[in-house]
C-alpha cells in the first residue's frame, strides 16, 4: 500500500503563561479540511496549556496519521508492526511512543467522534513529556480520557464525566468491585486486560480517578505528584507516593474519592 497519503506540516508557536511553546505538528494520511485543522490546533493550545503547568519542552514535535477507512489504517499499523502485538478489535485510534505519531485509524463512527479520539492521543504525547516517559497506565489513559471528553466552551475548555461512567462508577462501588490501592500500580497489561473483560471498567475508574485530581485535588498535591514521576520517585510504588504525599495519607485520598463518586 501506499502508507503516506497526504502530507502537511505546521508550527505553532504561542506562549502559555511565561513559557513559550513551539508545536511542530506533522499531517499524514488522509487529508483533514481546513476547519478540522484549525479545530485541533485550537484544542492543542489548551492541551499545551494545562500540561505545561507540569513542565514541557519549550519545542514539541510529532506527527498526526489520519485514515478514513478503518481498513487502510489496519494496513498501516501491520506495516509498522503493531497490529501482531496489540489485540485492535475495539481500537480507534493509538499513539506510538518510539515513532511520535497519534495515529487515527477510521472515521467510521463521524467526524465529531474522530476528533475527541483525536484529542485523546494527542494528549498522551503530552503525558509522557511530562512524567519522563513512564506515567502509570491509568494516568496515561485517564488523562487522554479526561482530554477526550472537553470540549471548547467560550474560549475555555468545557469537562464532563458522562452519566453513563458516573453509573458505571457508582455500580462498581455497590457490586465492591472498586480496589484503588491495587488499580494505582496496575501494569499495561492487567489495566488492559480489565479494560477487555469488564465493560470498560479501567478507562472510565481512569477518567474519574484524573477527574477527581484535577478538580477536587488541590492544584499544587497534583503538581507534585508529577513532580515525583518525572524526577524518578516513580521507584516507589503509586500506592506509597500518594500515601505520603496526600494529607491523612491514602486512607484519606481513596475516602476522598469515594466521597465525590459513590452517590447516596
Amino acid at each position: 500500500m501506499k502508507r503516506i497519503y497526504c502530507i502537511g506540516l505546521l508550527c505553532m508557536f504561542f506562549a502559555c503563561g511565561i513559557h513559550a511553546q513551539n508545536i511542530r505538528i506533522e499531517y499524514a494520511g488522509d487529508p483533514l479540511s481546513s476547519k478540522e485543522r484549525n479545530r485541533i490546533e485550537e484544542f492543542l493550545r489548551h492541551e499545551v496549556l494545562f500540561y505545561s503547568q507540569f513542565g514541557l519542552p519549550d519545542t514539541l514535535s510529532l506527527k498526526l496519521i489520519v485514515f478514513e477507512q478503518r481498513k487502510k489504517g489496519m494496513a498501516y499499523l501491520d506495516s509498522i508492526g503493531i497490529s501482531a502485538k496489540v489485540p485492535l478489535l475495539n481500537v480507534r485510534g493509538l499513539y506510538n511512543s518510539k515513532r511520535r505519531e497519534a495515529i487515527l485509524i477510521g472515521r467510521e463512527q463521524g467526524k465529531k467522534k474522530s476528533l475527541s479520539i483525536i484529542y485523546h492521543e494527542l494528549s498522551h504525547h503530552l503525558t509522557l513529556q511530562i512524567t519522563g516517559n513512564h506515567p502509570p497506565t491509568w494516568l496515561m489513559e485517564g488523562l487522554a480520557e479526561y482530554f477526550e471528553h472537553c470540549e471548547i466552551k467560550k474560549g475555555r475548555l468545557k469537562h464532563e464525566l458522562t452519566s453513563y461512567e458516573l453509573g458505571r462508577v457508582r455500580t462498581m462501588y455497590m457490586l465492591d468491585e472498586i480496589d484503588l490501592k491495587t488499580f494505582v500500580d496496575s501494569k499495561n497489561n492487567r489495566f488492559m486486560q480489565k479494560q477487555r473483560t469488564e465493560e470498560s471498567y479501567a478507562y472510565i475508574l481512569a477518567h474519574a480517578l484524573v477527574s477527581f485530581w484535577i478538580e477536587d485535588v488541590p492544584d499544587d498535591l497534583f503538581k507534585k505528584f508529577i513532580e515525583n514521576l518525572r524526577n524518578g520517585k516513580g521507584k516507589l510504588s503509586v500506592y506509597t507516593q500518594i500515601d505520603r504525599l496526600y494529607p491523612g495519607g491514602f486512607e484519606r485520598f481513596e475516602q476522598d474519592f469515594s466521597e465525590r463518586f459513590k452517590g447516596d
